[in-house]
């Protein structure tokens, strides 16, 4: 790990008052108040807390680096829940889940992965939260959910 990595871990341990038991990265995030993350977050826990926050992503061309238009302003986003708060775990379509986060579909047309019509498809994992919230992840592996699932013996699939 470089200086700026380790720099980057101590900020964010700094700012949550607690060592960092778990990091890992999300390809893609969206949620049901219409955020979109194309190009991943940062997921890390803190205290038995899941957090997550994006990146400024820098448009490039060849490794050469585009200027954004004037009035596109990066502004962080980062947000947490905790594993006692999901309530259901399941798999959908990752297209789906854009189309719904960007309002194009409703979230109740959202349906469960189906492997049998759908492998050639991306999926997300969603997660609903007892606050209404809808959010959407696209880890490599299943570290996450089965942390929650081992910690919360009441979701539903």
């Amino acid at each position: 790990m470089d200086d700026e990595s380790r720099a980057f871990l101590a900020d964010i341990e700094q700012r949550r008052g607690g060592q960092i038991t778990y990091k890992a990265f999300s390809t893609f995030y969206a949620d049901n108040k219409g955020k979109v993350c194309r190009y991943g977050v940062f997921f890390y826990q803190v205290d038995g807390v899941f957090w997550f926050q994006d990146f400024e992503y820098v448009p490039n061309f060849l490794g050469f680096r585009l200027s954004r238009r004037k009035d596109e302003e990066y502004v962080m986003f980062e947000s947490s829940f905790s594993p006692s708060d999901v309530v259901s775990i399941r798999r959908v379509k990752k297209k789906a889940a854009i189309n719904c986060a960007l309002g194009f579909k409703d979230f109740s047309k959202l349906r469960k992965y189906n492997p049998l019509t759908g492998f050639m498809s991306e999926t997300a994992t969603e997660f609903g939260l007892r606050d209404g919230r809808l959010l959407y992840f696209q880890f490599m592996d299943k570290t996450v959910e089965n942390m929650i699932r081992n910690e919360n013996k009441e979701i539903t699939i």
